[in-house]
């Protein structure tokens, strides 16, 4: 009956804008708002997979004509969704052969067994990890690597709840795997937002304009997470046989197999030319980087990998693929098209205008105080696709360029730590036994510290350093 309830709430209140006079709004508007509240409270409750939410506005746009049906439906396969496709699918042969285990073993066999700093580097490994390749994928791979420490320590599944170490290690994994933004690839929201930007500028955004601005915010993100994870209490000041546990599951994976190597080559390769875009782009102006990673990607169903098969099938990969998450990062993008086109968005930001309006620290603030709220209990994807389009429409009507304003208020939208629908390694935590009483409690205090670092340090770097106020201009 809940269930039922849940479902039926966000169509009634999307009929109840659409079909009643309101404001003296058109039935765009009305439209543009139902649509909005509906997939709000299905992304917020979750009824129906988030994914399934995303779907949302092929339908309306078709039925109620409050968009045109073809530029909602391009939204569903842009060039965002080949790059993000792509990436799932080189990362896929790293999760088969084992690289992305070999990896995450071999650097945290240098730790030792101090688990302060073994906390430390799961948080930071993750961090790394999940700016190249989806949070998801990061959360899940070094989860279980995680677990074996644990178990090593002699904590059992069923004490993990009650142990500050165990439930700290995870969380380690789940914040520090959401606040990887440091590149383009580390997910569909960090490509809303690369979206956005080229949507604007009406020009490519290269890798390296985006790296150079944006980790110095994941810094100003990350610091007081870590210092929060640091300060709660160890019930235990050395881990027994940590390392041990380590080396036995590296040896058990033997050498370097010729998957791993040929997977781990073509995803830094195409990384690497990606960086280096500004050199050939005159060159070869229509190789952007979705294009150079989908080549990477069809190589590996062409390049044997062991015993002369190709390093991946079809049949293997195809299940495995993250098609919700390519129907998140749609989704959301034509909600906030829709919600732009149909001068909702202008009517959003002409409220907010005047709190703007007292300068660019207030600006700031603002954005990214319904940024990280609205991300903890939604999608960043969803969230970014909302706001962002609102944060472009406000600073530009104001005279300012938007551009550095939306990777702020970006930002503290990865602040997302608190709820099990803040994202994929939150969500993960509780089927590896953490206490989530816990993870809330730990995620409130760490929030505000994480919001003022973002806004202020962020506000500063907008002052002091004039390239980062220049991007896009």
């Amino acid at each position: 009956m809940k269930k039922l309830v849940k479902i039926c709430l966000g169509p009634l209140v999307f009929a109840l804008f659409m079909f009643l006079p309101i404001g003296g709004l058109d039935n765009v508007a009305r439209g543009a708002i139902g649509l909005l509240l509906w997939m709000l409270l299905w992304w917020i409750m979750q009824p129906v997979a988030p994914a399934v939410t995303a779907l949302l506005p092929i339908l309306v746009a078709q039925l109620f004509s409050i968009a045109e049906t073809k530029s909602v439906l391009a939204t569903y396969f842009n060039d965002t969704v080949v790059l993000l496709l792509s990436a799932n699918i080189i990362t896929l042969a790293w999760t088969k052969w084992g690289f992305d285990r070999r990896m995450a073993l071999n650097i945290m066999m240098r730790v030792g067994n101090n688990p302060r700093k073994l906390i430390v580097m799961w948080f930071a490994l993750s961090v790394v990890l999940s700016s190249c390749i989806a949070n998801a994928a990061v959360a899940a791979a070094l989860f279980p690597i995680v677990l074996t420490t644990i178990h090593a320590a002699d904590i059992s599944d069923d004490q993990i709840s009650q142990s500050n170490y165990a439930t700290m290690a995870l969380l380690a994994v789940a914040w520090g795997s959401n606040v990887g933004f440091g590149t383009p690839l580390g997910g569909a929201m960090n490509l809303v937002v690369v979206n956005l930007i080229q949507d604007y500028t009406g020009a490519e955004m290269m890798y390296i304009d985006w790296i150079i601005r944006v980790v110095p915010l994941v810094v100003f993100v990350s610091v007081p997470m870590i210092a929060v994870l640091l300060t709660n209490k160890l019930e235990v000041k050395e881990l027994p046989g940590t390392r041990a546990a380590l080396q036995a599951e590296l040896q058990a994976m033997g050498k370097m197999n010729r998957g791993e190597t040929i997977s781990s080559v073509l995803f830094i390769g195409a990384f690497i030319l990606s960086l280096a875009r500004p050199l050939f782009q005159n060159l070869l102006p229509t190789l952007t980087a979705n294009y150079i990673f989908l080549f990477a990607a069809l190589l590996c169903f062409v390049l044997p990998g062991e015993e002369g098969k190709p390093v991946l099938g079809w049949g293997w990969t195809m299940p495995r693929v993250k098609w919700g998450v390519f129907l998140l990062i749609a989704g959301g993008t034509a909600l906030g098209n829709i919600i732009t086109s149909s001068n909702v968005g202008a009517m959003i930001a002409d409220v907010l205008t005047p709190i703007a309006g007292a300068g660019p620290l207030a600006a700031i603030a603002i954005f990214s105080v319904l940024g990280c709220f609205f991300s903890n209990i939604m999608t960043i994807t969803g969230c970014i696709a909302l706001i962002g389009p609102i944060v472009i429409t406000t600073m530009s009507g104001l005279g300012y360029n938007p551009i550095p304003f939306l990777l702020l208020v970006y930002a503290a939208c990865n602040i997302s730590i608190c709820l099990p629908s803040s994202g994929a390694g939150p969500a993960m935590v509780a089927g590896y036994g953490a206490n989530m009483t816990k993870m809330v409690k730990w995620g409130l205090k760490t929030v505000p510290a994480c919001l003022v670092c973002s806004i202020l340090l962020g506000y500063l770097l907008y002052l002091v350093w004039p390239g980062f106020s220049l991007i896009g201009g």
